[in-house]
């Protein structure tokens, strides 16, 4: 069930600090996606940090990198969340759509994938990629 949270996004740098995870954007919790984006906010953050300490990057560039990769990574996800959170039915395309993916073993699997956090909903929801999963049956 949706509960609901303030879905945002914070600025994950400052003198002398750095946030990942859920301490640098915030999503409902109804897909499960916290552990994710820790483990991937912490290796892009880590990444940002080598490159200041090291003396390639400037902080603040290199934060503001960290910050604007970590944006573009999440945006899908994030934007498919608060949708999902919200627990209204689906339209009627997404239940169409829906069905025709319990047909496809592997649409089912690209599904879980998203379920996953491994694919990007935008990836999944592409018509390019659904052409290729949701192939019709053919007669036997």
């Amino acid at each position: 069930m949706g509960t609901a949270v303030p879905n945002r996004f914070r600025r994950p740098y400052g003198p002398g600090w750095a946030l990942v995870g859920d301490s640098g954007y915030l999503k409902d919790f109804v897909t499960a996606q916290g552990i994710q984006d820790a483990f991937r906010d912490a290796e892009l953050c880590a990444h940002a940090l080598d490159l200041t300490f090291t003396g390639h990057r400037a902080f603040d560039d290199a934060m503001r990198e960290y910050q604007e990769t970590r944006d573009t990574k999440v945006m899908p996800m994030y934007e498919s969340t608060a949708e999902l959170a919200t627990l209204d039915p689906p339209t009627p395309e997404m239940a169409w759509l829906l069905e025709a993916v319990s047909h496809s073993v592997p649409a089912m699997d690209g599904f879980a994938r998203v379920a996953a956090g491994v694919t990007s909903p935008a990836e999944f929801f592409s018509p390019e990629y659904l052409g290729q999963v949701l192939v019709p049956a053919t007669a036997d």
